[in-house]
């Protein structure tokens, strides 16, 4: 059994018992209970304390990625899409006790205690949904966990904007040889989906542990990644809220910013961008609005799907012409879940460009519009990125 709580880097082995921590180096200790704990058979043990509560359910969504695209294509209702909800059992210690078995992967888990939704603060919780809620992280792809290989760092850096005239934040992933070299680094623009945050790429997406393996394996180039919130706001005269556009936050403020503070190599070739859902659309408005600036773009599961007019944008010069489009754009990257329901749609929009000759890579995962996809997506993405090739620059 593996703890999946309460030490979110090592994941310590346990026994299953309660263990009692020494607290600022005094003789004192306190009780550490395991609520989430990883099961060999691939099960997971979760549990609640709330001894007063008549019920307590646990709401989650089942997911099968055992068998092949194939087989799944057949069988449209092998991935579930209705939520499960199954009853907790109360235990003499105030615990309630549940084991699930939901698949492989992240999945959020949603705690019910008298008809009323709760965060369990003895478990793994972060930031999804515009809310608070739990989480289980269940061993998927290796290259989402730690290894022992050299680490990056991760920043949080504040910068002005002139776009919202306020402070913005985002985090920056600089890899393991930043601190040790001189050198400049290509550079990822990388964006969350709607109701998420510049946080969730780290917490959920766990694109500092990819990056880390796949670098070390030499699978990768190693890049500086800036995550930015996602969310632009700007004051009206009245003190109401209008929205403001990402790229021209990430063009007119965050790059200058970032440029001059790290050691970027300051290249359309060398620059990139993706995001997932919301952030698909942001940088696709980001990118094909401005290929003077970028080459490269990572576009997973967008609500959009693939539009090249629509009422606030127009792509329609840029794809023209395949050949021109083709020199101009190095890494042209589509992905969606196969049971999303903007699946259909993108392989709709992009059949007629590629049919033309457009270089559009796309790939389908299993999945839904969730965490798990876009890992996988991201992975995928980061490993064909800045590899030396000379083309025709026209931009």
């Amino acid at each position: 059994m593996t703890l999946l709580c309460f030490d979110p880097i090592h994941y310590p082995k346990n026994e299953g018992v309660m263990r009692r921590i020494h607290y600022g180096g005094s003789e004192e200790t306190f009780p550490v209970e395991n609520c989430a704990v990883y099961n060999e058979d691939g099960s997971v043990s979760l549990k609640y304390y709330n001894p007063t509560a008549k019920k307590v359910e646990l709401r989650y969504r089942l997911h099968n990625y055992q068998h092949s695209k194939s087989e799944y294509r057949k069988d449209p209702d092998f991935y579930s899409r209705d939520f499960i909800v199954e009853p907790m059992t109360l235990e003499p210690d105030g615990y309630w006790h549940i084991t699930i078995d939901p698949g492989a992967g992240f999945h959020s888990v949603y705690f019910i205690a008298d008809g009323v939704r709760v965060i369990n603060t003895r478990g793994p919780y972060g930031y999804d949904g515009f809310d608070i809620r739990n989480f289980v992280d269940l061993p998927d792809d290796e290259d989402t966990q730690l290894h022992d290989v050299p680490h990056g760092a991760i920043t949080r850096e504040i910068y002005w904007s002139k776009e919202t005239q306020r402070y913005r934040a985002c985090w920056v992933y600089t890899p393991a040889s930043y601190a040790f070299s001189d050198r400049k680094y290509p550079i990822l623009y990388l964006q969350h989906g709607g109701s998420q945050d510049e946080v969730c790429w780290f917490q959920s997406g766990k694109i500092d542990m990819l990056m880390d393996n796949l670098t070390a394996r030499k699978e990768a180039e190693e890049m500086i990644i800036v995550c930015n919130n996602g969310y632009v706001l700007k004051e009206t005269e009245n003190g109401e809220a209008r929205e403001g556009r990402l790229d021209q936050v990430i063009i007119q403020d965050c790059m200058p910013f970032i440029e001059k503070k790290y050691r970027v190599i300051a290249d359309r070739r060398k620059r990139a961008a993706a995001g997932l859902s919301m952030g698909g659309g942001h940088v696709r408005r980001l990118v094909f609005g401005h290929p003077e600036l970028f080459a490269n773009v990572g576009i997973f599961s967008s609500g959009e799907c693939f539009p090249i007019k629509t009422e606030d944008m127009d792509f329609s010069e840029l794809f023209s012409d395949a050949k021109r489009f083709n020199a101009a754009m190095d890494v042209v990257y589509i992905t969606c879940g196969e049971a999303d329901s903007r699946y259909d749609q993108t392989v709709a929009d992009l059949k007629p460009l590629q049919d033309q000759g457009f270089h559009i890579q796309f790939q389908g995962y299993l999945g839904q519009h969730e965490w798990n996809v876009w890992r996988y997506s991201a992975k995928d993405y980061v490993k064909k990125l800045f590899h030396d090739e000379v083309k025709n620059d026209e931009f």
